[in-house]
């Protein structure tokens, strides 16, 4: 049984590595970086509306045939994005793409930490899982300079995730046969912050992992370094979730979000500051402590701090966050950035802002719940 959700975990991400190296292909068309950090942000713009949508109705079924559904069309409906070369026609398509997609993660994940306290395994072993399976698929799509192979690897991830999704014990919703509505007064106000505090120092991941390719090609480096780049950072992932549960124990939520915040900034100004790819490669293993470290550190808070009745809307919350409003942030105004003043001054930028809002936060944040 448990196998089945450590296989679900390793394929919800493998399609985050196609819409994460998608930048590339967007860029080989001749789309400008503010063009294509348009179209990177289309999934964050559409999480905002599809996350609370596709939350409430698997909030009131069984999980598994929402997350099957979901996973299906999708894998049908990315060829739309590979038939159209306008601007325009892509733009409307990925919204309506990443209605689907992008509640697949939150569905799985859910399904995931509900049965691991149901069955007594560890959430983040599962989800190292997940890191694998997108590192591999980022290393092979470093090597891909097909189209149409990029875009076939892609579609079949999504249905390899509809089969995955049949394979574990059929999970209900938190409140099936319940009429809930939600209230911004059921959440604490230390999750609102925390969740301001994600939006800011994620939309640096969001900038990073989108224009590493876009990066890699300015300073005349083979393409494939960006699948490395990436695919390290994944798998720098793994050796954390096998010791998350002790470490945010040890530390706490509040210190988790500091720490990744500094490493992140130190992150990116190095990869600013550094001129050999290979080096460049190998920052990307602070990954450690960065973007896995803020999203078990809130994923934590929901699950242990917050009460079943209202954990479906916190976890809405948590991905609109984590992959919505901090995407959109990242891809449109680090696009921004990078056509004005040129994608490599664009990781200096967001390496300071992501010290200062780390600084600011361990100032300010006084929250008791917050400490181990």
């Amino acid at each position: 049984m448990i196998w089945s959700f450590w296989l679900l975990e390793f394929s919800i991400y493998l399609p985050m590595a196609f819409f994460t190296f998608i930048g590339n292909y967007f860029n080989q068309l001749g789309f400008s970086d503010l063009q294509n950090g348009i179209l990177g942000s289309t999934a964050a713009i559409i999480i905002l509306l599809s996350n609370p949508f596709w939350m409430r109705v698997s909030d009131k079924r069984v999980k598994n045939a929402v997350l099957t559904f979901i996973s299906f069309v999708t894998a049908f409906s990315i060829w739309l994005i590979y038939i159209f070369r306008n601007f325009w026609a892509i733009f409307l398509i990925s919204l309506l793409v990443g209605f689907l997609w992008t509640s697949i993660i939150p569905i799985a994940e859910s399904m995931a930490s509900y049965n691991a306290s149901k069955f007594g395994f560890s959430f983040g072993k599962a989800r190292m899982m997940g890191s694998l399976g997108y590192a591999i698929v980022m290393l092979i799509f470093g090597y891909v300079t097909d189209h149409f192979l990029f875009f076939l690897i892609g579609s079949l991830s999504f249905a390899f995730i509809g089969v995955s999704s049949l394979l574990v014990p059929k999970t209900q919703g938190y409140n099936m046969n319940q009429k809930v509505s939600f209230s911004f007064k059921n959440l604490p106000p230390q999750f609102y912050r925390m969740l301001v505090f994600e939006i800011l120092i994620l939309s640096s991941n969001a900038f990073g992992l989108y224009f590493m390719p876009v990066f890699m090609r300015a300073r005349g480096y083979p393409i494939s370094f960006a699948g490395i780049s990436i695919a390290v950072q994944a798998l720098a992932e793994i050796p954390f979730f096998f010791f998350a549960d002790r470490i945010i124990k040890k530390l706490g939520v509040k210190k988790m979000l500091v720490i990744g915040s500094i490493m992140f900034g130190i992150r990116w100004i190095l990869t600013f500051l550094i001129t050999n790819p290979v080096a460049i490669v190998a920052i990307q293993s602070f990954e450690f402590f960065n973007w896995v470290a803020i999203y078990y550190a809130v994923f934590y808070y929901v699950n242990s701090k917050i009460s079943p009745f209202n954990r479906s809307d916190a976890h809405a919350l948590f991905w609109m966050t984590t992959s919505g409003l901090s995407m959109i942030f990242g891809d449109v105004f680090g696009g921004w950035i990078s056509n004005t003043l040129g994608v490599a001054n664009g990781y200096l930028f967001f390496g300071l802002f992501s010290l200062g809002i780390g600084l600011i936060y361990a100032i300010l944040e006084k929250s008791p719940d917050l400490s181990n």
